[in-house]
Formats: structure tokens, C-alpha cells, sequence
């Protein structure tokens, strides 16, 4: 190969545009805009291994918090996420945290990304977009969340490290680590509550079952969620683990 071609190759090279950071691996980068009540930005919300940030040329806006200055992070739906910060709120609500609104533009929230949020966050994550995971569960129940307003119609499955529930309405749909389950409550045969850690505190989540609760599922989410005797571990390792099942 002559030193002519490898100079042409080496000067093309940097002709090149350079590639954009891979959706399915870290730092994960989505095109965004954040709502407000007046105005709003458009920007590039990051996910990298030590912070997440809102980049926009919008300077009053532009934001970098590391993972512990995270209250919660929400994935509600594969275009939209919400970070709940400890920033103080100005104006009407002066003292209350800073919530911040994003609606992906192009693109969506990968099973990748939350998966890697997971991992990575011990304090209770929300999505409705499912992260990598597998394996049979060890029940199943055809149940409708209720709710005021419009409840939805899906399954609840349990596996031996995560509960979730599957529904057709994508904003829905929820997958807890059971460090982020608060507690379980068999209301009567057809009732269950799940109460997690959601928002600023905890949100329960009434489950009608379309047939009978079995004693052995509510037995094996209790003693999940209510670990006496085991060996604790933090959401974060306890997820990883879930990887690959």
C-alpha cells in the first residue's frame, strides 16, 4: 500500500461527519423538548455513566445533575420522561422540587436505556417501556388496574426478581424492581393492592382479578417484597441479576 494512499485515506477520514452516539448503548442521547407552562426548549437529553443532562441552547434551561441529585426518573410512556429533581421550584410553588418534562422528537426511550437506568439508580425507578429481562414467570393473572378515569385491562406476572404488569395502553404498563414495592395487600378475593414508590412518595395500584387470587401468588410477592431472613441487596445489584435470565 503506498504512503499516497494512506495520506488520501487519513485526509478522507476527517472529511468524514462524525457518528452519532449508538441509541442501544451509553451515553444514550435523545432529541427532546421540554414542556413548560410558558415557552419551552428543544435539546439533547443525555444518559451517560456519571450524570443525566439536558444540553439546549437555551442557557436558563440547560441542566446537569448526577445520578444522586435525582429524586426519580419516569419513563411514562416510550416518548415521554420525567426527572424529579431537589432543585427548589420558584415562583407560586417556591420550596416544592423542580419537575422536568420531556417529549422525545425523534426515536423513543429503549428496553436499553431503562435497563441501564436500573442498574444504575438505587432509588425507585418508573417506566412503562420494559427493560431486558426474561425467563418464565413463576404466575401469571388477567387482571384491570383500577383507576379514576380510564382503568386499563392486562396481566399481572410475577417473576422470581420483578414484578410486572403488561397492558395495551403504553403509559400503563409497569415493571418494579421489589426494593421499589412499598408494600402488598390482599384487599378481598378479587382485589389486590400493589403500593409503590412513585412521585413524591407512594401510589397504590388496586388490581381486579378476573378470577380468584391464588394463595400462592400472593404469598410468593409477599415474601419477595417482605424479605425477613434473606440477604438484602440494593435495587441496582439486585437488577443486574435479572439480565440474562
Amino acid at each position: 500500500m503506498s504512503r499516497r494512499f494512506l495520506i488520501l485515506a487519513a485526509a478522507a477520514a476527517l472529511l468524514l461527519p462524525a457518528l452519532p452516539a449508538s441509541a442501544d448503548s451509553p451515553p444514550f442521547e435523545l432529541a427532546v423538548k421540554r414542556a413548560q407552562r410558558f415557552g419551552g426548549s428543544t435539546g439533547t437529553l443525555v444518559f451517560s455513566v456519571e450524570a443525566v443532562e439536558y444540553r439546549t441552547a437555551d442557557k436558563d434551561d440547560a441542566r446537569r445533575w448526577s445520578y444522586e441529585a435525582i429524586k426519580q426518573v419516569q419513563i411514562l410512556s416510550p416518548t415521554r420522561i420525567r426527572v424529579l429533581t431537589y432543585e427548589d421550584q420558584v415562583g407560586l410553588r417556591l420550596g416544592a422540587d423542580r419537575t422536568f418534562d420531556f417529549t422525545i422528537q425523534n426515536g423513543a426511550a429503549s428496553p436499553e436505556l431503562v435497563t441501564y437506568l436500573l442498574a444504575r439508580i438505587d432509588r425507585p425507578v418508573v417506566t412503562a417501556v420494559m427493560p431486558q429481562y426474561g425467563g418464565e414467570p413463576l404466575d401469571r393473572l388477567r387482571v384491570k388496574h383500577q383507576r379514576q378515569g380510564r382503568g386499563s385491562e392486562g396481566t399481572l406476572a410475577l417473576y422470581d426478581r420483578q414484578l410486572v404488569y403488561l397492558t395495551e395502553q403504553e403509559e400503563a404498563s409497569r415493571y418494579w424492581r421489589f426494593a421499589d414495592i412499598d408494600s402488598v395487600l390482599r384487599l378481598d378475593r378479587f382485589r389486590l393492592q400493589i403500593t409503590v414508590y412513585e412521585g413524591g412518595g407512594t401510589r397504590p395500584f388496586v388490581f381486579e382479578l378476573k378470577s380468584d387470587l391464588p394463595d400462592g401468588f400472593y404469598d410468593a410477592l409477599w415474601a419477595r417484597v417482605n424479605p425477613s431472613g434473606l440477604e438484602l441487596q440494593s435495587p441496582a445489584s439486585r437488577d443486574l441479576a435479572v439480565v440474562g435470565r
